[in-house]
């Protein structure tokens, strides 16, 4: 049978016509015109806001309502995009209420709100600033709704990000919670160039907030306060989700969710006994496994995963359970070279074969030796797709360093000595070396003559110790230098405990 696909936007809801057209409606049609293939719905979580609307004909359901809708109908994949601008008490319901439902569907995920990245941030706080930049006598306050959860730290966040020099005339407020207006007129009162203030909501839709609690003729609300310290106020009755180019971000939020997720699994050194219990579960559940190679069609992190897949096999008796047989393998080819501009034309090529599954729905991880946050490949692809609004993770894992100082069964550091990670061969390699604490050098192979002499020069040769190829069938162990055979291995890691040790 052919899959049905649904998505389903959910909001809060409002009970104002004309703020439900320019933002909610407006924002559906967004994102059915940029989604064509799937059926989308709406749902509205407040049920006040839905009972009001009952009442005047207009019938929305809630989020276990229109689950249920699309259950009965035989959905078997449906995507949700909350139009929440923080992951708070809203946005927490709403993934519990759907919850429920996993199990019914074959698949069922739930998006991001509008801000939960530093990316978002930066994103969302730029286009404030853009658009509502104040006026030379002017001060711009948004209005957030604000709350007791732990988001509230997302208008705090917005609030840094506006701190950018001395001067500043954009603040952000909430209703409930902190920052506070009343805090921000205390800090404006003696600034005699501001005459004016702009109020503007940080909600998806100007409703009763904007309407009453902002711009209302009510003694506490926002425009009487800033009017009885002598300012003359405006009000923009409009949500953030009026705006175009907040929808677009919204567009890429879904789209996000609609793809699938590239990881960046660690793997381990060797023979595969360093592999995670979370990395052996994420690779087993993605359709794709990307490896890198440099040549052959054979590499040393696709070795490493079929000797993982032999253990678990062996100890668990779970036959193909990360499920290589059936997965598709990616070799990427990365470029040796030290030309910047073409090393960045190849990661731009493999970066938009990944996101050519990613746009499929597919899962696409890749296996990196060691750990994938040090000197890592993963990186250089990791950053173009996050750019380009995938969802990245990455796993952690067993790095080279540490998996050799076991091998040599010494401890990297003690104490509170300082640990310095060095590539063997660049500039700064002998100051390095200098400083104090235990040292790394990782990468020496290429360079192991010219790093043997200046470890000599600086009398830290007698106390390195130093491991080739570790965990793998051609691994060497030297508890000292002058055991070195000379074989050549771009995986040479040297330890150099701290002086004393």
């Amino acid at each position: 049978m052919a899959e049905k696909k649904g998505i389903l936007t959910v909001s809060f809801g409002t009970t104002y016509e004309e703020a439900r057209r320019e933002a909610i409606d407006a924002l559906e049609k967004e994102l059915a015109h940029s989604f064509p293939a799937y059926e989308l719905r709406r749902a509205f979580t407040s049920s006040i806001v839905r009972g009001k609307l009952a009442g005047q004909g207009i019938l929305i359901p809630g989020v276990t309502e229109a689950l249920q809708a699309f259950w009965k109908e035989g959905y078997s994949h449906i995507w949700i995009q909350p139009t929440h601008l923080i992951p708070g008490e809203e946005y927490d319901r709403l993934r519990a209420d759907v919850d429920v439902w996993r199990g019914k569907f074959e698949f069922l995920k739930v998006g991001e709100p509008l801000l939960l990245t530093e990316q978002d941030y930066d994103r969302v706080v730029g286009l404030m600033k853009e658009r509502f930049a104040p006026g030379e006598d002017e001060a711009c306050i948004f209005m957030g709704h604000g709350t007791y959860h732990e988001a509230n730290r997302a208008y705090e966040k917005i609030e840094k990000r506006l701190e950018k020099k001395p001067g500043r005339r954009i603040f952000m407020a909430t209703v409930e919670g902190v920052p506070s207006l009343e805090e921000i007129l205390d800090a404006l009162e003696g600034d005699q160039g501001i005459r004016k203030i702009r109020l503007v909501p940080f909600m998806l839709v100007a409703g009763e907030h904007a309407l009453h609690d902002m711009a209302g003729e009510d003694a506490q609300s926002w425009k009487r306060i800033c009017t009885a310290r002598g300012y003359e106020t405006t009000c923009v009755l409009h949500g953030m989700g009026a705006y175009p180019e907040i929808r677009q971000l919204y567009v890429k939020k879904l789209k996000k969710c609609l793809s699938g997720t590239f990881f960046g699994i660690s793997v381990g050194p060797g023979a595969g006994g360093s592999l995670t219990l979370d990395a052996a579960d994420c690779i087993r559940r993605c359709d794709v496994l990307a490896v890198p190679r440099t040549g052959a069609d054979h590499t040393i992190a696709l070795s490493i995963v079929r000797r993982a897949e032999t253990r678990i096999r062996e100890m668990f008796h779970a036959a193909d359970y990360l499920g290589m047989e059936e997965k598709e393998i990616l070799y990427l080819d990365f470029l040796m070279t030290r030309e910047e501009k073409k090393r960045r034309e190849v990661y731009q090529s493999l970066a938009e074969k990944i996101a050519g599954y990613l746009d499929e729905g597919k899962n696409v991880g890749m296996a990196v030796l060691g750990d994938v946050s040090i000197y890592a490949t993963v990186s250089y692809l990791a950053a173009p797709l996050t750019d380009a609004g995938y969802e990245v993770r990455l796993l952690p894992g067993v790095s080279s360093f540490c998996a050799c100082a076991a091998a040599l069964g010494r401890s990297l550091t003690s104490m509170s000595g300082p640990l310095h990670i060095i590539p063997a061969g660049y500039e700064g390699t002998a100051e390095s070396l200098r400083l104090p604490g235990s040292k790394v050098l990782m990468k020496s192979g290429s360079h192991l003559p010219q790093t043997k002499r200046l470890l000599r020069e600086l009398g830290l040769y007698e106390r390195s110790s130093m491991v080739k190829d570790c965990g793998m069938e051609t691994q060497e162990l030297c508890w000292g230098l002058d055991e070195d055979t000379e074989r050549n291995s771009y995986f040479t890691t040297i330890l150099i405990p701290e002086d004393g040790e």
